[in-house]
């Protein structure tokens, strides 16, 4: 029976931290995946449904931004809340650089999947350790309904129009490489899907992009 993809955001960095399956080769008969992607997308589009699909059928290591901020926050503050989180976050980026909470992800094993992508500090960080950039995306109307159904959080209280406010906060908050700037990942990406369709549809479509990408890539060392 097929069934509709949903974005599994989970906030708990037990889940996604360090989430790695039994590895496996990355190369199916002439099948190959690239060994970093980097991973943005619209709020409740998929992605971390699509993240946990590549963990668990290609061993790959999923790190979330937003897990390294809280596990950044306990380290030093014992907690995770709002204001905790408002503060490590853009104090890091300051002293460190836009791309830091990248930088840290990609210490973690390969291959690598690195979600939680919003700003062009984090697009670069992506890009210069040669990496592949995935954004998804999916109907409004039907992204809405996946967030009701995950129920994470107060976001399942929300109405629709709050739900487009939040999503039109992220598309181009500045002009800063930390600022949040979601169109121009949408912009620069390397792969686009859209997960509007059936679970198998968006795996499909995933693994048939990212295979492509990385036989090119090969084809353009050779050459």
């Amino acid at each position: 029976m097929n069934t509709s993809a949903s974005d599994h955001d989970s906030g708990h960095p037990e889940l996604t931290m360090s989430s790695r399956a039994k590895p496996r080769d990355l190369v199916s008969g002439s099948m190959k995946l690239p060994d970093v992607i980097g991973l943005s997308g619209r709020i409740s589009a998929g992605k971390d449904t699509l993240a946990e699909y590549l963990v668990k059928n290609y061993g790959y290591t999923h790190v979330s931004t937003g897990d390294i901020v809280r596990a950044e926050a306990t380290r030093l503050y014992g907690n995770i809340e709002r204001e905790t989180l408002q503060k490590v976050g853009p104090a890091y980026k300051t002293e460190k650089g836009a791309g830091i909470f990248v930088e840290m992800a990609l210490e973690k094993p390969r291959p690598i999947i690195v979600s939680g992508i919003r700003s062009m500090g984090e697009y670069k960080a992506i890009k210069q350790a040669g990496g592949v950039m995935v954004f998804v995306d999916a109907d409004p109307r039907l992204r809405y309904e996946r967030m009701k159904k995950r129920a994470r959080d107060a976001e399942a209280e929300k109405s629709f129009e709050e739900f487009i406010k939040s999503d039109e906060r992220e598309k181009n908050a500045g002009t800063n490489d930390a600022d949040f700037r979601v169109d121009e990942i949408d912009e620069k990406a390397d792969i686009h899907l859209d997960n509007s369709g059936t679970r198998e549809e968006f795996y499909e479509k995933a693994i048939e992009k990212l295979s492509s990408r990385a036989q090119s890539r090969d084809l353009q060392l050779l050459c």
